[in-house]
This record gives structure tokens, sequence and C-alpha cells, in this order.
């Protein structure tokens, strides 16, 4: 829940050219044309030592632009996804120590029919965590202490 709430919150009204892009976890946006959904998650406890809990974590964003037609480029969702790799640089999330972070992107998917043209951008952002509170990072703490 502390991922998905660090990218609704950093991501929550995006402006991008001019436009407002909402985020949604799974839910289409109502009347909107370009939004971004956080869709797959993935996440895997490692138990590194008998001191730490670390997750791997993985969350999917979907970047959709939607026009009527057969018109529109993939200019937009190209901004939409450098303005998201932008925001999300310094990845902070709560109750966690980032270690590690990386993104991947899946290839571009279109969709045309006859009454709209549909472009979609996904982010793949893979993150490392140490739960913040380990007896590690206690342990450490009182050492330098």
């Amino acid at each position: 829940k502390w991922i998905r709430k660090y990218f609704a919150t950093t991501l929550n009204n995006l402006v991008v050219s001019g436009k407002t892009i909402p985020i949604a976890d799974f839910r289409l946006p109502n009347n909107s044309n370009a939004y971004i959904l956080m869709t797959t998650e993935d996440k895997t406890h490692v138990q590194e030592n008998k001191c730490n809990k670390v997750w791997n974590f993985s969350q999917t964003l979907d970047i959709v632009t939607v026009y009527d037609g057969n018109s529109g480029s993939r200019l937009l969702c190209d901004d939409i996804q450098e303005a998201v790799l932008n925001a999300c640089n310094n990845i902070s999330i709560e109750h966690f120590t980032v270690i590690d972070k990386g993104y991947e992107f899946a290839p571009d998917l279109s969709t045309q029919t006859t009454t709209s043209t549909i472009f979609r951008k996904i982010i793949i952002f893979n993150l490392k965590l140490i739960e913040n509170g380990s007896k590690r990072r206690k342990f450490n703490s009182l050492r330098m202490g």
C-alpha cells in the first residue's frame, strides 16, 4: 500500500503539455482522454540475513492517451512518460528505505477502432526496499551513536 501511495501522491494531477493527467488504481478515470493506471504489482520478501527485511517490488504504470476517430499522435503519451520519469527520479517510500531502483519499458501499444485511436506506454518500476525499523538498522544506529 505504501508504494501505491507514493505513486498516487507523486503523480496525482500531473500537468503535461497544459493538460492535467489523473492517476488511478486499476479503474479508468471518468471522462479522461489521457491518464495513468497503476496496474500490476509484484512483491517478494527476501530474507538476506536474519536481521533484514528486504523486499523486491515492481509497480507497473500504464500511460494511456485516447483520441476520437482516426486522429492523434503518440506525442502526448511520450511527454507523459517523460514527466512520470522526471517526477519519480527520487523515489521515497514511507516506512522503507530505497536501496536500489530501476525501471524497464514494455513495447508501446496502440489500438485503432472505428471510433477511437489509443496509444499506451508501459513503465515497470523495480524497487529494492529495506523495511525501516529492522533489527539491522536499529543495531547500526546504536553502534554509531
